[in-house]
């Protein structure tokens, strides 16, 4: 691949071609689901590796912030076949984050979750990329029955079977995921399931992100990532009063209230509803592990997010 990169910004009006920039080495990469909380993080990090970062995502205007580290941006659904057509040209990896989770909508897991990165992985197969990571979830027995999991383990196989080189990450829950315990400590109490005693050690997206962008040139076709503190759900509520300066205020819920809320919601709700809520509830009742490889701490994570804004 020896053709010069162009440089490509969405407008109104559709992708028009801005300015050509000259070789300056570093892979080509596509990155889906670029403007999501992970997606961001990548699109950084290989930007300043020296990658030539191709975004895409289905916001034009969502992909404004990343200008500066986005060479290229590329806007689609994933779920549509046909839109995708050319977004792996001239690619050397992709990397998908593409996930249901945080999302709602009529689409549901096996749409998102499976069929779009099964788009993907067609048309990178189409283009002739060499390589394709895959940043999929934390492997918990609690989370292996959940329709969102077994759509993303089916996705898996569909990767390891196409025979391109690829790599899968499994990352433990975000912090950005426990941001909603700091909320809640702001507005004077944290509800917790059970006695809190659950076990996690939640990673923070930029060293998911670092993960992503070593596996992008890396060997290795599987990658667990775990932050470096294992707390339970007891120390999590009090490192967000502890972050606040205020005094803790916890109250505890049964854990058989949300198993029996869990069970019902399935019965009375489609896919597209539960298939969402499901996965966050069943972590707050389970332990779900993962080797600690991360370096940043939820606790310093915490300490920033309070001295900015609320919300």
């Amino acid at each position: 691949m020896d053709h010069p990169v162009h440089e490509w910004w969405l407008t109104d009006g559709g992708c028009l071609p801005v300015h050509d920039t000259e070789e300056t080495g570093g892979l080509r990469i596509l990155v889906a689901g670029a403007t999501g909380y992970l997606g961001r993080h990548i699109v950084r990090e290989l930007n300043d590796r020296g990658h030539h970062v191709r975004a895409l995502a289905r916001s034009p205007a969502r992909l404004e912030p990343l200008r500066a580290a986005a060479e290229e941006v590329f806007t689609a659904d994933a779920t549509d076949r046909t839109a995708l057509a050319g977004c792996c040209d001239g690619v050397d990896v992709v990397v998908s984050t593409v996930g249901l989770v945080g999302k709602g909508g009529r689409q549901t897991c096996w749409d998102v979750d499976y069929g779009a990165n099964r788009n993907l992985l067609d048309e990178a197969e189409r283009a002739g990329v060499a390589r394709f990571v895959y940043v999929s979830v934390v492997r918990a027995p609690a989370l292996e029955k959940l329709q969102l999991v077994r759509a993303k383990r089916a996705f898996e196989q569909a990767l390891r079977n196409s025979g391109m080189a690829h790599a899968v990450l499994l990352p433990n829950g975000y912090f950005s995921d426990f941001d909603a315990y700091l909320d809640m400590a702001r507005k004077g109490r944290v509800f917790l399931f059970g006695d809190g005693g659950f076990r996690i050690n939640p990673v923070d997206g930029a060293d998911v992100a670092a993960a992503a962008a070593d596996a992008v040139t890396g060997d290795a076709d599987e990658v667990e990532i775990g932050g470096p503190d294992v707390l339970t759900h007891e120390q999590i509520a009090h490192q967000a009063f502890q972050a606040l300066g205020t005094t803790p205020r916890i109250t505890h819920v049964p854990a058989w209230l949300l198993a029996s809320a869990l069970a019902l919601m399935r019965r009375l709700t489609p896919l597209r509803v539960h298939g969402v809520l499901e996965f966050p509830l069943t972590v707050l009742t389970h332990d779900v592990l993962s080797p600690a490889t991360g370096q940043r701490h939820l606790a310093d994570h915490y300490g920033q997010a309070a001295a900015g804004p609320a919300g």
